[in-house]
């Protein structure tokens, strides 16, 4: 007797267990309710409760993102307390640095500096005005954090790039990159390679690489 109540015990486990859930159209059974039908908005929607009828609220003015707080003038703004340009570059300048800032300037500064700087990119043949030389003795005798404004703050014609370039280091990444760049105009080939790198690295044109090997 005892066995066959044991048997019926595991084939009606076994029906069970073979039981699968089917979807259903009656109102689903929440035992506890806590806060799962409490009243809510979901993105966009509207919400009459506040005057711009927006229920996605806006951060409080003034309020920082923890972690965003920028207080490294040199670093994010270069400049010095004072407001003066900071005239060194705040991070540590490596071959990754050059080739980040190679890489970000391709992207961000060849349309209208050219590939070697010379204030020749292709958007000067579409009547866009033309920026100066990162060669000539003005911007050569530029301190760091200048370049750097420029970038972050835009200069003459030029609009800030803050938001296109928008880690401080890729900007810092570019200041290095261009420096490479007036540094290689005056170095000899030889000069160039012994570091590594190439005429070709910088975009020199033949002209520029003419001058290379005097």
């Amino acid at each position: 007797m005892n066995g066959k109540i044991l048997l019926v015990i595991l084939s009606a486990a076994f029906i069970l267990a073979a039981c699968q859930g089917m979807p259903s159209e009656k109102t689903q059974i929440q035992p506890q309710q806590n806060m799962y039908w409490q009243q809510k908005f979901k993105a966009f929607e509207p919400n009459d409760f506040f005057e711009d009828r927006r229920a996605m609220r806006m951060p409080v003015e003034g309020t920082i993102p923890r972690g965003h707080l920028r207080q490294d003038l040199a670093k994010y703004e270069g400049i010095n307390p004072n407001g003066s340009y900071i005239d060194f570059i705040p991070v540590a300048v490596t071959r990754e640095l050059l080739d980040r800032g190679r890489a970000q300037y391709n992207i961000s500064c060849t349309p209208c500096h050219g590939v070697s700087g010379y204030g020749d990119g292709l958007v000067i043949s579409r009547g866009y005005v033309p920026p100066p030389s990162f060669h000539e003795e003005r911007v050569l005798n530029m301190v760091d954090g200048e370049i750097y404004s420029a970038i972050y703050n835009g200069a003459g014609s030029m609009p800030s790039y803050r938001r296109m370039v928008r880690l401080a280091e890729d900007r810092w990444a570019i200041v290095a990159y261009i420096r490479a760049m007036q540094i290689s105009q005056g170095a000899t080939e030889d000069q160039i390679r012994a570091v590594g790198l190439s005429a070709e690295h910088f975009g020199l044109g033949e002209a520029s690489a003419n001058l290379a090997n005097q």
